[in-house]
Formats: structure tokens, sequence, C-alpha cells
């Protein structure tokens, strides 16, 4: 039976950790490219790895948490980082990431993970479909203004992030292009910035309950740091209509892992 307790929690044999760097890194190195840092692929390793689903999220965090803040600087340097939305979407987003973040025990994760991942389909598919055409000029006034709308995404974002221990880049990059109207590069580089604010807010409220890994966060995360530094450096590099249809196709394929996950986990029996 596996412990579910933090204290009981054993870092994971060397050869298994090593296995889990190899595949954060080739991740890391290609959702970079777009933005994100695949967490959700990493996450059930990890827990699976660790024999705690507490300490996994929370050192799977914490992994992608250094993983955006790398990625987060090179996109900056790129100037591909739109400080305002750090305001309107950030800072709603870690706020409510935190406060969600201490009650992530007592959610159905699987559930919400069921709900994200059609969310993910849906829009991937939507992106592949749709030709990439200029939109034309609203006739009419949108219901919300912009700022509003945005703030309004990113507190819902970031409180479903808390309560799942998952940064939400993928879901957020698309919100992010259809109410913020902004280039895909710079919503991809702000994008992770806003990764780096959720995610540090929530790791707050969770590592400092003692479920951080230290071992398995030194060895995964280190891999993770090195394929977002590789990733991120080859966004600008990329003609948009190539870099949305690579978000297209990552958003599918995380939403279709996910909803193998989520059937997985609510109705299988461990």
């Amino acid at each position: 039976m596996l412990p579910s307790a933090p204290s009981q929690a054993v870092t994971a044999d060397p050869l298994i950790l090593a296995f889990i760097a190899a595949v954060s890194l080739v991740l890391s190195h290609i959702g970079a490219t777009v933005g994100l840092v695949l967490g959700q692929l990493r996450l059930p390793l990890l827990i699976y790895a660790l024999g705690s689903v507490t300490v996994g999220t929370a050192t799977s965090l914490a992994i992608s948490t250094a993983g955006t803040l790398i990625g987060t600087l090179r996109h900056a340097a790129g100037g591909r980082v739109r400080l305002a939305l750090l305001l309107t979407i950030g800072a709603p987003s870690a706020a409510a990431a935190y406060f969600t973040a201490r009650y992530a025990g007592h959610v159905d994760k699987s559930l919400v993970k069921l709900v994200i991942s059609v969310v993910l389909v849906a829009t991937g598919a939507r992106m592949l479909l749709v030709q990439q055409k200029p939109a034309p000029e609203p006739t009419t006034p949108p219901k919300l203004p912009a700022t509003i709308a945005e703030v309004l995404v990113g507190a819902a974002l970031g409180a479903v992030s808390g309560l799942v221990g998952l940064l939400l880049g993928s879901l957020r990059l698309p919100a992010m292009m259809r109410y913020a109207r902004i280039p895909a590069p710079e919503a991809i580089g702000t994008n992770m910035a806003i990764g780096t604010l959720t995610g540090l807010s929530a790791g707050v409220a969770t590592v400092r309950e003692g479920n951080l890994d230290v071992p398995s966060f030194i060895v995964v995360g280190l891999a993770t740091i090195i394929g977002v530094h590789m990733g991120a450096g080859r966004t600008g590099k990329l003609a948009p209509e190539k870099l949305l249809k690579i978000i297209a196709w990552v958003l599918l394929g995380v939403g279709l892992f996910m909803f193998a996950e989520g059937i997985f986990e609510r109705f299988i029996p461990p």
C-alpha cells in the first residue's frame, strides 16, 4: 500500500528519477517553445515514484515553477513579456492559486481534470480546423471590457491551478490570445511569466507544509530548467503560423492525456 502522509514519502529510486528527468527534459523543451512546461505529463510519474499524491503534486509544482522562471527570463530578454498582463491576469491568478491550494485535498481532482481535458481538446481542435486569418474588426463592443475579462480569466484559472497542482498554462494561453488579442510570441512569453507568479504563490501554500521532495526537485528540476532554456530560445525564431500549429497540437495531446488520466483515477480503483 502506497504511503499517503508526507513524512512517509521516500525519494524515488535513482534509475526511476533519471528516467523522469529525461522525460521532463524532452517535454519541457517542446513545451517551452509555446510557453508551457507540460507538468501534466510529469505529475503522475512523480506521484508514482514518490508514493504520495501530496508530495508528488507539491514537488512537480515546484519543478514547473523553477522551469517557468528560467523560461520567463529568456522570453523577457527577447521582449516577449507584457508587464500590463502580469497585473491584470497574473496577480489575480497568483492570489486565487494561493487560497485554493490550501483546500486542494477536498476536491475531486479526477473530475476537474476531465473538465479541463475536454476544454483543451476542443480548443486545440478548433485551432487546427479554423483557418488562421486576421480577426475582423468587431462591429459591436464586447460584452465585457478587456481588462475585466483578463482579471476574471486569471482568477478562474489560478483558482483551478491551486486545486490540481498544475500551472494550467495550456488553458491560459488560448484564453490570453482571445481576450488580450496579442501576437502568439508575446502571449507565449507572458503566459510563462504568469505561470511563474501562479506557481510561486501556490508553492508557498503547499511546500511550506513540508511536502517537497528535495532530491527529486533538484534532479528533475535541473533537467526541466535545461529543457525550458533551450525551448524558450526557439520561440522568437518560429513563424507565428508555425507557433499556432504547435500550440494546437500540444493542447490536443495534453487534453487527451489528461482525459485518460482522469478516467483512470475516477473509475479504476487503486
